[in-house]
């Protein structure tokens, strides 16, 4: 009954969640000695590198038109740098899992705005999103700590997981709607700028040459802009063409699963049994809005 997606377009989902959950593990044990906007910065470029290595190992040259820096810039800055900063900057105040089930409500906000565009969401679809946000909320009530923490950084640091969220989901119709060719060197002109945009403010802000970096934090920057920037960011335009920006938009509920676990086992942070009920409501909303209600009246 379920929509007939090919294989890849699970594996895919599996891989970006994957990746992305792992990257809150990372930011949580660097933010403590690397300042946010410096964080951000780093990954991105790094990120950027990877891109344009990809594209000259192909004999291509790095984007130069118009119209590509034009629409790359405004989806980079909306969707990469300033969530990147945010992102690394609530880290400080909440823990990794916490950190990676705001990103959960990314798909109500991509529902939302993909409605009044290309994209029309079933019953079916909103009744899948409902379940994925129940099982979001169970993870809500176990890993949220503000109540006994009292610590109104950690609710502002919410606020500003929120507001990356917003970013993602925007940026998420945007390369919908507009990325309709060259979606790599459009991923290359998105980090590039978020690139340039960041590193200025770093330098008045954190002075991000004068500290001093342990192998461990250059490891943690290079596996942040390898993977959770680089190449998910070439993922993640070409996936979000080829699925559309609904589907794509659910891995954010497999990204807690991800990230509650890794904080369980590498940084102890509190795992309950209620985490395994809300990874079947998150499993079943993902299975629910893949079905087709043509399908089901037949």
């Amino acid at each position: 009954m379920a929509e007939n997606r090919p294989l890849s377009h699970y594996l895919y989902l599996l891989f970006l969640s994957g990746v992305w959950g792992m990257s809150f593990l990372f930011l949580k044990m660097i933010a403590p000695t690397i300042p946010p906007i410096t964080i951000a910065a780093a990954r991105i470029t790094i990120g950027a590198i990877v891109i344009a290595i990809y594209v000259l190992s192909k004999g291509e040259k790095l984007p130069s038109h118009k119209s590509i820096w034009l629409k790359g810039s405004v989806i980079g800055l909306i969707g990469v740098g300033a969530p990147f900063v945010l992102i690394s900057w609530a880290m400080l105040y909440i823990n990794s899992g916490t950190g990676a089930i705001c990103m959960s409500v990314i798909p109500l906000m991509v529902f939302i705005m993909a409605h009044f565009n290309d994209e029309k969401m079933s019953l079916l679809g909103f009744c899948g999103i409902i379940s994925g946000i129940c099982g979001v909320l169970v993870l809500f009530y176990d890993s949220l700590n503000i109540a006994q923490d009292n610590d109104n950084m950690a609710i502002l640091a919410l606020i500003a997981m929120m507001a990356a969220s917003f970013g993602y989901a925007f940026s998420n119709i945007l390369i919908r709607r507009h990325v309709k060719t060259e979606p790599i060197h459009t991923s290359f002109v998105m980090l590039a700028t978020a690139s340039a945009a960041l590193w200025p403010l770093a330098f008045i802000f954190e002075q991000p040459l004068a500290i001093e970096y342990n192998n461990f934090e250059i490891i943690s920057l290079l596996y942040l802009g390898i993977l959770p920037t680089g190449i998910t960011t070439m993922v993640l335009v070409v996936f979000t063409q080829k699925a559309g920006s609904i589907f794509v938009s659910y891995n954010t509920y497999l990204i807690p699963i991800f990230g509650v676990f890794a904080g369980y086992f590498f940084l102890d942070e509190v795992l309950k049994g209620t985490t395994f009920l809300s990874i079947l409501f998150i499993a079943g909303g993902i299975y629910i809005s893949q079905i087709k209600t043509s399908k089901l009246i037949k």
